[in-house]
């Protein structure tokens, strides 16, 4: 057996005896997702799928780490700095599924990861590029590291309000990881394998493929640590610091991020437009707009990873035919502008459908009231 079919398959099945084995300890610690009104699911579903894919990670890691080459995990130190900084996240984010911590919190536990990572690693990223059409604009080491933060915090974040569908955050995952190979030219590494073998093991549970196996969610334990898994692997192409090779521009990089940063983005703009908390939980994501417009769950989950595989094919598309940065900074501008008014009209078109069925429903109501 090869080494990296040998990987996905440890990483696969260790992922999926996780589950099995912390799902009945989940309930009894009432590490669970119940529903409100904000979710709709049946039941109380344990959320231990992102627990399972750090064991995975962290096992396969710690076995086949230290023989690894490649950008993704030349050195043993950068391994360990990752796992460290990716167990900080799986740590707050069971904290933050069984207590609910403040944003406060929150957010300082999610800079202070990104501080760490950069620290430790010298990682930051001080070269934009051209994509202005201007020169290439580059950031003083006192600029760069905050704005590497930022990227680390918002990258995080807005992987984690994606995960609000069963299956949608993990299929969104595995079509950037492979959008990152393409894009940067890297054969499958060390984490990419282990992760992408993971994510198809939680899968299977998620959207309840197998009956031996119980339903988990990934909760913010698991939606965290993909998200800076992705952050942590793009900002390795995009800076020279860990590969000593820049394999990505920038803003070609956006686009591999595509989705999960419209999403959020457009979400942040609807809220205060409406006089919203920018950072209060509520129903304006897009897999909520589908289920408003009555899509049903799987044709709702097919139309979010078209989606979501659609803006990084075009960055790719850009990136293969040599598009000036600056060309593909606009072009990235006007895909959001578009994505905006596509969304702002559905919203509309769905704030009027739930206004009808609720007139319907009141006339039944009444209609039965006079019957009676």
């Amino acid at each position: 057996m090869s080494p990296m079919l040998l990987q996905a398959t440890l990483s696969f099945c260790l992922t999926l005896f996780c589950i099995w084995a912390l799902s009945p300890i989940a309930t009894r610690l009432g590490l669970v997702d119940a529903p409100n009104h904000r979710k709709q699911h049946e039941g109380s579903i344990p959320l231990v799928g992102g627990i399972a894919i750090y064991l995975a990670l962290l096992v396969a890691t710690l076995l086949w780490g230290q023989t690894q080459g490649g950008n993704e995990g030349p050195r043993t130190d950068i391994i360990y700095v990752f796992l460290a900084a990716g167990g900080m996240l799986v740590v707050l984010g069971i904290l933050d599924d069984r207590y609910n911590l403040s944003v406060l919190t929150r957010v300082l536990a999610e800079i202070g990861v990104a501080l760490f990572l950069i620290e430790s690693l010298n990682l930051r990223l001080s070269n934009l590029g051209d994509f202005a059409g201007l020169g290439k604009v580059k950031l003083s080491a006192w600029l760069s590291y905050p704005f590497t933060v930022l990227i680390i915090f918002v990258v995080i974040n807005a992987y984690n309000m994606l995960d609000g569908m069963d299956g949608l955050l993990g299929i969104i995952v595995l079509i950037t990881i492979f959008a990152f190979h393409l894009f940067s030219g890297l054969p499958p590494g060390l984490i990419t394998i282990i992760v992408s073998a993971a994510l198809v093991a939680f899968l299977i549970s998620n959207l309840g493929l197998a009956p031996f196996i119980p339903k988990s969610f990934l909760g913010d334990a698991g939606s965290k640590l993909l998200g800076f898994i992705v952050v942590a692997l793009t900002l390795s192409v995009t800076s020279a610091q860990i590969g000593q090779v820049r394999y990505l521009q920038p803003v070609t990089a956006v686009y591999l991020l595509g989705l999960p940063l419209f999403d959020m983005a457009f979400t942040t703009l609807r809220r205060l437009q409406n006089g919203k908390s920018p950072i209060r939980a509520d129903n304006t994501h897009i897999h909520h707009l589908l289920r408003a417009l009555g899509l049903s769950e799987k044709r709702a989950l097919l139309l979010i990873c078209s989606v979501g595989a659609s803006i990084p094919l075009l960055g790719l598309m850009l990136a293969r035919a040599n598009t000036p940065e600056s060309y593909q900074f606009s072009i990235l501008v006007g895909a959001f502008i578009l994505y905006c008014i596509v969304m702002s009209q559905a919203w509309y078109v769905a704030s009027k459908r739930t206004q009808q069925v609720s007139i319907n429903q009141v006339t039944i109501e009444l209609n039965h009231t006079d019957n009676e």
